[in-house]
């Protein structure tokens, strides 16, 4: 008993130093709860949620002293977002853990697959275009880059 308390307390670690980030620590509490800890998914997301109020505030916090919330954006992310929240916590409440479980595995499995290929394309992006300045550069002299420079 003493173990799962330990545990449980390592996953909240995890997912405050995730929070702390800005990168959503309940992406980790999630899983950690349910994978590690026997947490039925319904329990691990109220959990999470319960947890994410004071880590966000503090999170907030420091990023807003820090200058790194552009105001602008706020309203039209937080309005949408609270609406359609509260229609999928509805939905959510009904499910059953299996599905919500998998769904959410789906979820992170796409949204990995869509960050590691944007990171690759990117990549590769930024390379081709170095690639093809370093060629008009080279083959163009009197481009208007390189006519600023006379």
């Amino acid at each position: 008993r003493v173990v799962k308390y330990v545990v449980l307390a390592l996953i909240g670690l995890a997912g405050g130093i995730l929070g702390g980030m800005g990168l959503g620590g309940g992406t980790l509490l999630i899983p950690l709860m349910t994978l590690l800890s026997d947490v039925p998914q319904k329990t691990a997301a109220a959990i999470n949620l319960i947890g994410f109020v004071p880590m966000a505030a503090i999170a907030v916090a420091f990023h807003a002293r820090n200058g790194l919330i552009d105001k602008k954006l706020v309203l039209p992310i937080v309005i949408p977002a609270s609406a359609v929240c509260a229609v999928f916590s509805a939905v959510a409440c009904d499910m059953d853990n299996r599905l919500l479980s998998r769904s959410f595995g789906i979820f992170l499995t796409v949204l990995g697959a869509i960050m590691l290929t944007k990171d690759a394309l990117s990549s590769l992006g930024d390379k081709l275009r170095v690639a093809m300045l370093a060629v008009i550069r080279r083959d163009l002299p009197y481009t208007a880059h390189n006519a600023k420079r006379k």
